[in-house]
């Protein structure tokens, strides 16, 4: 049984690792450098091969109901977080498009600059949300206790 709980509770301390250190650790360290694009494109191709793994794990019947169960719930959590990326990109290519119908090269950059800050907020919020919803989770995992409905 411990064994059991100790897998239910690896899949949400990989999200939380991935949530901590690909959104928020890793950007604040891309800020002081001036390879931003790049690396902030490096780190969410990261993110994204980790949530490739979880899904492939949510989707394998191989473990206990427990561990399966915890799991699919960790994917379901991807799967906003997903959403997050869609919208703050949404949100970019919107300040692009605008940014790119200016004539003047300082009214472009502006607008990219604000288009990217709101861009931002979306994801922010969806990784606090679920690192908080996969510490309840995490605690639930440890005790062997099936994720709430």
């Amino acid at each position: 049984m411990k064994n059991e709980t100790k897998r239910a509770a690896t899949a949400h301390e990989i999200l939380m690792m991935n949530l901590s250190f690909f959104h928020l650790f890793v950007p604040i360290a891309i800020l002081s450098s001036g390879h931003i694009a790049l690396l902030i494109s490096l780190a969410l191709i990261c993110s994204a091969v980790i949530i490739i793994w979880i899904a492939h794990k949510a989707k394998q019947e191989s473990d206990s109901e427990l561990v399966n169960a915890h799991w699919q719930l960790v994917w379901r959590r991807c799967r906003l977080l997903l959403i997050g990326y869609v919208v703050s990109a949404g949100i970019m290519m919107l300040g692009w498009g605008l940014g790119s119908m200016q004539n003047d090269t300082q009214m472009q950059g502006i607008l990219l600059v604000v288009f990217s800050r709101i861009a931002a907020v979306p994801l922010v919020l969806i990784v606090l949300i679920l690192f908080v919803l996969s510490t309840s989770s995490l605690s639930q995992a440890r005790q062997g206790q099936f994720p709430k409905k």
